[in-house]
């Protein structure tokens, strides 16, 4: 997941309202550690993601779902802004 946070993400504050407070724990310099609890509910969901990604995608054919990712990835980039894996 380090490899999808930005400089200017505060993934804290933006876990904070879904997060149970017992899946973390305070950890030095304001972070914070992922508990056992927390890290079952993160498994769980992964296990979930799936289902969970295929949901929005239900009745768009496979080749609909690839043109419109590259045609809102070239409008971010016209935009002005950047696409990372």
């Amino acid at each position: 997941m380090a490899s999808h946070i930005r400089p200017e993400d505060d993934p804290g504050s933006e876990a904070a309202e879904p997060v149970r407070p017992e899946w973390l724990r305070p950890a030095p310099e304001g972070t914070s550690w992922i508990t056992g609890e927390g890290e079952g509910a993160r498994l769980a969901l992964k296990g979930n993601a799936p289902a969970l990604r295929a949901a929005p995608r239900a009745g768009i054919r496979e080749e609909d779902y690839v043109t419109t990712v590259k045609a809102l990835r070239q409008f971010v980039r016209n935009a002005g802004g950047t696409i990372t894996p």
